[in-house]
């Protein structure tokens, strides 16, 4: 456990149930007694992510990933076991305990309170810099783009210098050491030693997690010549891309006030509706919204707005989420600001109130789909252009793995409310359904014993796989170890792979303290919950365990036995290898004989 007692780690772990947590970050749909979604770890389309609340463990048939509550944050977090740890007692609100040490050597000063105050040095050097004579261009664009001096000290906008070493120098000056900043990504190490400023003459946008601590960056060009219009912080200890949106911090309140969230893709998009009284926006950090998102604001609010420019992208961005839009309980609807502006530039032109009133009047995201869809096929009475815009919009819908992953009340909602909406009798539409979803693969072929297009490892055979399947069955039954122990030690196990569950499975055994979720933090690593996942989710399929232990003990003890036989031959002890022949013998033999 490191510095962490494992009274307290057993205590977080007992505090955080696994289908909540992971539910923050995935849409994950019950069935049966498991819950099963898209994996996180992994780009697919048909669900392999499978979520035990029993076993209180994850584990994805498509990559491979699994564990425990620990190894999912690690994972998702990109964090250390300690910092996993950390996280997850805060989120239990569980104290942590007073330690002599802050992780490994040569990571003093490196955990998140720590980082937050190198975070927090930047923000008040970036403002000071705004205010500065080489700032004044940085001030008076923002004022151009119709920010109040207000909104500049609300938000803490800043501004970063056009040199290559303004804060690191700053930094080092109050104390700071380079790897810190490096941790936080303020600045970038060079090939050649030392490092230079990662924002250089850019308008600097500090982004806050939901409990208002400094997490990031963002920064706006002010250079005309400059490629990268906005460039965000690179992933950190504190900044996930993916699992935040700029301004949510400010805006929950409006969010959970007015049941509603409107979602826009700049930060200047956020800022002006906030500053002009509309403050249920945020803003997402260069990627599109994702599932996790949509999970971290289902929890605030039933009705999500995406507003989306109105140009090219901006609309292909709303038909790439088609599938997002499907799997959510939420009511997700789609604005586009009219006038081919941004919503930053209709909200300096027309105000909050008409920004609101776009909001109100924005239809639902598949019907907007449709309408584009519909829309680039129209011609006056064609019929057979409006069928087959028809047919393709329904094979999207039907075919994404989104569809499939609904249930069967919301799947037949959203058939009846498409059959209205591309005006198709409901019995013709349902027919069309039921041919689309036999052409679609199911989630079943990701199960475990189900083969899918990728060929399946070859199994282990011989005494590779009796040492497997028993630690299989201890995982899965431990009160089954006294048998095993009885019969074969731990010096049995010879797997390279099993040497190190072995050992932890007897150490466990013998101090009592056997169970799934204390196996898999022995460890403290993803690749560690991976293989215990493994082996507990193969037991559970094949079951039999009391059989399956009793026979791989069996193979076992002989294979020991043959071994000594082996060894009798070489010294000539012919009563001894008398005995151990006949103890080979009996078809009953599964102790050794001493």
């Amino acid at each position: 456990m490191g510095l962490l007692p494992e009274q307290f780690v057993n205590q977080v772990q007992q505090a955080t149930d696994i289908v909540d947590l992971i539910g923050q970050y995935v849409s994950i749909k019950q069935r049966g007694k498991d819950y099963m979604g898209l994996c996180p770890f992994h780009r697919e389309k048909t669900p392999s992510f499978y979520v035990s609340p029993g076993k209180q463990i994850f584990k994805c048939f498509g990559c491979g990933a699994g564990g425990g509550v620990f190894q999912f944050v690690i994972l998702h977090q990109k964090c250390t076991f300690p910092e996993a740890v950390r996280l997850l007692a805060e989120r239990a609100n569980i104290p942590m305990p007073k330690l002599t040490g802050d992780g490994p050597p040569g990571e003093a000063g490196l955990d998140r309170a720590e980082l937050q105050r190198v975070m927090r040095f930047a923000v008040e050097f970036f403002q000071r810099q705004l205010r500065e004579p080489r700032g004044r261009h940085a001030l008076a664009y923002a004022l151009g783009r119709s920010l109040t001096e207000e909104s500049l000290a609300r938000f803490e906008i800043g501004y970063a210098p056009e040199t290559w070493d303004a804060l690191a120098l700053a930094a080092r000056a109050a104390g700071f050491r380079e790897a810190q900043l490096v941790a936080c990504g303020l600045v970038a190490a060079r090939e050649t030693g030392g490092c230079y400023d990662r924002f250089r003459n850019r308008l600097m946008f500090p982004i806050l997690d939901q409990a208002g601590r400094l997490i990031a960056f963002g920064g706006r060009a002010l250079a005309a010549e400059e490629r990268a219009k906005y460039v965000n912080s690179p992933e950190t200890i504190l900044f996930d891309k993916s699992s935040n949106l700029y301004g949510l911090n400010w805006a929950r309140q409006a969010i959970a006030a007015a049941n509603q969230v409107a979602v826009v893709e700049g930060y200047f998009d956020a800022l002006l509706p906030a500053q002009a009284g509309v403050e249920n926006v945020v803003a997402t950090l260069g990627t599109a919204l994702t599932e996790r998102h949509v999970r971290m604001l289902s929890r605030l609010a039933t009705d999500l707005v995406l507003v989306f420019d109105a140009d090219a992208a901006g609309l292909a961005a709303a038909e790439r989420g088609m599938e997002l839009f499907i799997a959510q309980q939420m009511n997700v609807r789609i604005a586009v600001v009219p006038d081919g502006k941004d919503p930053a530039d209709f909200v300096s032109a027309h105000g909050g109130e008409a920004f609101r009133k776009v909001l109100a009047e924005a239809p639902p995201a598949l019907e907007h789909l449709w309408q584009r869809r519909w829309a680039t096929m129209y011609s006056p009475g064609d019929l057979v252009a409006k069928r087959r815009a028809a047919e393709e919009f329904l094979q999207a819908v039907v075919s994404s793995s989104a569809f499939g992953a609904i249930d069967g009340v919301r799947q037949g909602w959203l058939a009846n409310w498409l059959a209205q909406l591309v005006d198709i009798p409901p019995e013709e539409l349902y027919r069309n359904i039921r041919q689309l979803l036999r052409k679609v693969p199911t989630a079943a072929s990701a199960k475990p014993g189900v083969t899918s297009g990728a060929a399946a490892p070859e199994p282990a055979v011989g005494l590779a796989a009796a040492q497997r399947r028993i630690l299989e069955v201890l995982i899965c039954q431990p009160d089954l170890f006294e048998q095993a122990a009885r019969q074969i030690g731990l010096e049995d196990f010879t797997e390279p792979a099993l040497v190190p569950v072995a050992r932890e499975l007897w150490r466990l055994a013998s101090a009592g303290e056997l169970r799934l979720e204390t196996l898999l933090y022995a460890q403290e690593t993803p690749e560690w919950g991976q293989i215990i996942t493994d082996l507990a989710a193969a037991g559970e399929a094949r079951g039999n365990y009391q059989e399956t232990l009793t026979g791989d003990l069996s193979l076992m003890a002989h294979a020991v036995q043959r071994e000594e036989l082996g060894e009798l031959r070489k010294t000539g002890d012919d009563a001894s290898l008398r005995q151990l022949t006949d103890a080979l013998r009996r078809p009953d033999a599964r102790r050794r004989p001493w």
